[in-house]
C-alpha cells in the first residue's frame, strides 16, 4: 500500500475545503498551505470556502482570514456542518456566508496551555486577551454588533443554528435544511468545549453522518491521502450524501480509541508515572489533550514531593529572575503596575540596578565611577540592563497606545497590507444584485477592478534616548512617561490621518472630491443636525445608486454620526429624544436612534459646524485603515547611542488610510 500524502485543501476549481483542524498541516489546513494553494490558482474571480471544522490554531486561522479578506475574488463561504471557534472566524471573510438551517456556528474565547513561572502565566493571559480583542473586532466588523455584546457571547461559548447566525449577522443566507445531520466526523471530545449542543454530544460510537459534497464532484486534490469512505467491499455501501455505514464508523471510532490509548501510554511512560496512571486515564475515557494536562499536573505534584527526582529542567536562572524582578520593580515604581512589596529589587535606584546587572554576570564594579559603571551596564555583551529598560519602555508605550481616547477605530475598517507598494481595493458596492440567467444561458462575469481606490502604507516615527545622566539621576520619566506619550502619539497619528480624509475632502479615482454634488453625498444647503437634516441624510444615503450601470439603489443605512465636539450635545438631543425637539407638539421623533453619535475635536479644528455620517464599514466601503501585516500597535526598537551617551529608542508605526468609496459617507457643511 502506497504511503498517504498530506491533503490539498485548495482545489483547481477554486474550492477551499476547511474540513478538519485549522492549522493541521497533514490536512493541508495550515495557513502556509492554504494561502499557497489559493495563490497558485492565479487570477480567479470566484472562491468557494466550504467549512466543516471545530476550529484550530488562532495564528493559522487569522492568517487565512486576513488573506481571504484581502483577496480580490468574490468569496462565498458555505458552512456544510459546523464552523466553530477559528473556523467561524475564517467564515467571516466571505462576501456571502451560506448556512443550512441545521448547520451550526460557534464562537468562544481563545485558550492555550502555558507552562512556566508566574510571569510566563501572566504573559500568556495577556496574549489571550489580545487574541480575543482581535477576534471580537472581526466579528464586530461583520455583524455590526457592539464589542461588549460579542465578548459576552464568546465568554458563554455561543452556538448558533443557521437561522440564529443569520439573525445575528454572522451569516448572509440560510439555505435548505440538510436531511443528514451536519456533524463533524472528528471526535468533538478532542475540542475544549463547555457548552456543546446536545445534538453534537457523542459517546464512543459515532451514529450520525456528515453531509458532504459528493466525492465525484471534487477534484482529486481534495481527497489526496484521505481514506475513501464512499466505497467499501460491501456493494450495498452508501454513497456520498447518504447515511454512512455505521459499521465503518464504528471501526473508525475503534481505531481512534486505540490511538488515544497508545498516545496516553507513551506520555505516561515518558513522564515515568507508572502504568496505573495510564490505565486510569484510558478507562475513564479522558480525551488525549486533557490526559496530557493531567500528566503534567501529576509530574508537577511529584516533583514538589520528590525534588531529587525532578525531570523538568529549571529554565529561570538567576539572570532570568533578576530581569523579571527588575522589570516588575520598575513598572511598580513608575505607576504602570501595582507595586509588589515582596520584590527584592523594588527599593533599588536605576544606578543600583545597573550595578546589579553587571555583578550578576560576574563583572566586578568595585572602584568604577558611576558614569563608567552605567555605561558598562548599557554596553555589556549580554545587555541585561538594556533589556530591562527596553522592556519597561515598551510596556509604557503600549499602555499609552491602549489608553489613548481615540474614536476612529469605531467607525473605520481595519485592513492589512503586506508591503509598502500601492494596493488596489475593489469597489464592493459594485454588486448590489445578481443578473437573471435564462434557462440554458451562460452565466456572465461581473466587471471588477476598474473602479477601485489605491491604498499605500507609510511609516511614522520618532526617536528618544535614555542617557547615562538620566540613569544616574534616577529619572524614571525618560523611559516611562516619554514612551507612554509616544504610544499615545502613535495612535493619534493614525487618527489624524483618518479625520484628515473627512476634512480634507480628497480626490477619488473618478477625478472628483470625496464629498461632491455628483456623488450625491454632500448636502446642498448647510444646516445643523435636526430631525429634517438627519432625515435628508438618511434618504440620500439609502438612495445611492450602484456604479456598475444597473442604477440599483444600494439601500445603505447610516450607523455613525461624526460631529465636532461643539455639536455633540445638540446632536444627541435630536437623536435620543422621544419626540421631535423642533416641534411644539408631541410629534414622534422620526430619527430617534438613527445612528451612534461620535464627536472628535479634530473636526472642530476644521469646522465647528460641518458634520458627517458613515455607514457600517463591515458592510459598506467607507474608510480603511491598513496596517503592515495587520499589526495595529507601534513597535519599539533600541540600540546603543552614538550621538548620545546612552541608549537610543525608535518608535515606529506603519499605517495607511484611504477613503474606498463615497456611497457610505455623507457630509453636511453646517451653518
Amino acid at each position: 500500500m502506497s504511503e498517504q500524502q498530506p491533503k490539498n485543501a485548495v482545489g483547481s476549481d477554486g474550492v477551499v475545503m476547511i474540513y478538519g483542524v485549522v492549522g493541521d498541516a497533514w490536512d493541508g489546513l495550515d495557513s502556509k498551505s492554504v494561502i499557497a494553494g489559493i495563490r497558485a490558482l492565479g487570477d480567479v474571480r470566484e472562491l468557494t470556502v466550504r467549512i466543516n471544522s471545530g476550529g484550530g490554531y488562532v495564528s493559522d486561522g487569522l492568517a487565512i482570514y486576513n488573506f481571504l479578506a484581502q483577496h480580490p475574488a468574490r468569496k462565498t463561504v458555505v458552512v456544510d456542518g459546523i464552523a466553530a471557534s477559528m473556523a467561524s472566524v475564517i467564515a467571516m471573510a466571505g462576501d456571502a456566508i451560506l448556512m443550512p438551517a441545521n448547520a451550526l456556528m460557534m464562537i468562544h474565547n481563545p485558550w492555550n496551555v502555558v507552562i512556566g513561572d508566574a510571569d510566563e502565566l501572566r504573559k500568556g493571559a495577556d496574549t489571550l486577551d489580545k487574541m480575543k480583542d482581535s477576534l471580537v473586532g472581526i466579528y464586530a466588523r461583520r455583524t455590526g454588533k457592539a464589542e461588549a455584546e460579542l465578548s459576552e457571547m464568546m465568554d458563554a461559548e455561543t452556538w448558533m443554528s443557521g437561522d440564529e447566525a443569520l439573525a445575528g449577522g454572522f451569516a448572509t443566507e440560510v439555505t435548505g435544511r440538510v436531511e443528514a445531520a451536519a456533524l463533524l466526523r472528528a471526535d468533538l471530545s478532542k475540542l475544549r468545549l463547555t457548552n456543546t449542543p446536545d445534538a453534537l454530544r457523542r459517546d464512543r460510537e459515532i451514529v450520525a453522518a456528515v453531509a458532504v459534497p459528493s466525492r465525484a464532484a471534487l477534484p482529486a486534490e481534495h481527497t489526496q491521502g484521505e481514506p475513501d469512505m464512499s466505497t467499501t467491499p460491501n456493494p450495498a455501501a452508501p454513497q456520498a450524501g447518504d447515511t454512512v455505514d455505521v459499521n465503518a464508523l464504528r471501526a473508525e471510532a475503534t481505531q481512534a480509541e486505540r490511538q488515544r490509548a497508545s498516545e496516553i501510554r507513551k506520555a505516561v511512560a515518558a513522564a515515568k508515572l507508572g502504568d496505573d496512571v495510564a490505565t486510569t486515564l484510558i478507562e475513564e475515557g479522558v480525551p488525549l489533550d486533557q490526559a496530557r494536562a493531567k500528566i503534567i499536573d501529576a509530574m508537577a505534584a511529584r516533583d514538589v514531593q520528590e525534588p531529587s527526582r525532578s525531570v523538568i529542567p529549571v529554565t529561570a536562572d538567576a539572570v532570568d529572575k533578576f530581569r523579571a524582578g527588575a522589570v516588575a520593580a520598575l513598572l511598580g515604581k513608575s505607576g504602570l503596575a501595582k507595586p509588589d512589596a515582596s520584590n527584592e529589587f523594588r527599593g533599588l535606584t536605576l544606578r543600583e540596578m545597573a550595578r546589579e546587572a553587571l555583578e550578576i554576570r560576574g563583572v566586578s564594579t568595585r572602584g568604577m565611577r558611576p558614569m563608567d559603571m552605567v555605561k558598562a551596564a548599557m554596553t555589556h555583551s549580554t545587555s541585561d540592563f538594556s533589556f530591562i529598560l527596553q522592556n519597561v519602555a515598551e510596556k509604557a508605550m503600549l499602555r499609552g497606545y491602549e489608553e489613548a481616547e481615540e474614536t476612529f477605530q469605531r467607525w473605520t475598517f481595519a485592513g492589512t497590507l503586506t508591503d509598502f507598494k500601492p494596493a488596489s481595493r475593489i469597489d464592493l458596492n459594485a454588486f448590489p444584485s445578481l443578473r437573471e440567467v435564462p434557462e440554458g444561458a451562460e452565466y456572465r462575469y461581473a466587471t471588477i477592478g476598474d473602479r477601485g481606490e489605491t491604498i499605500q502604507l507609510a511609516t511614522y516615527g520618532e526617536m528618544f534616548s535614555i542617557t547615562r545622566q538620566a540613569i544616574i539621576n534616577d529619572d524614571m520619566s525618560v523611559f516611562t512617561r516619554i514612551p507612554q506619550r509616544m504610544g499615545r502619539a502613535a495612535i493619534r497619528t493614525v487618527g489624524n490621518l483618518v479625520y484628515a480624509v473627512l476634512t480634507g475632502n480628497p480626490t477619488m479615482s473618478d477625478g472628483k472630491a470625496l464629498f461632491h454634488a455628483d456623488h450625491k453625498n454632500l448636502a446642498g444647503a448647510g444646516a445643523a443636525p435636526s430631525t429634517a437634516t438627519l432625515d435628508a441624510m438618511r434618504v440620500a444615503m439609502a438612495t445611492q445608486k450602484d456604479r456598475s450601470g444597473n442604477s440599483v439603489a444600494l439601500n445603505i443605512r447610516p450607523t455613525y454620526l461624526l460631529v465636532p465636539v461643539a455639536l455633540e450635545g445638540a446632536t444627541k438631543v435630536v437623536v435620543e429624544s422621544e419626540f421631535d425637539p423642533s416641534k411644539t407638539q408631541r410629534v414622534p421623533n422620526s430619527v430617534r436612534g438613527i445612528a451612534e453619535v461620535i464627536s472628535d475635536a479634530r473636526l472642530d479644528a476644521a469646522s465647528a459646524a460641518a458634520w458627517y455620517a458613515a455607514a457600517n464599514a463591515a458592510a459598506t466601503d467607507t474608510i480603511e485603515v491598513a496596517y503592515l501585516d495587520g499589526v495595529q500597535s507601534p513597535t519599539l526598537e533600541q540600540e546603543e547611542g552614538w550621538k548620545v551617551d546612552g541608549l537610543e529608542f525608535k518608535v515606529r508605526m506603519d499605517a495607511g488610510v484611504k477613503a474606498l468609496a463615497w456611497e457610505g459617507l455623507y457630509k453636511n457643511p453646517g451653518v
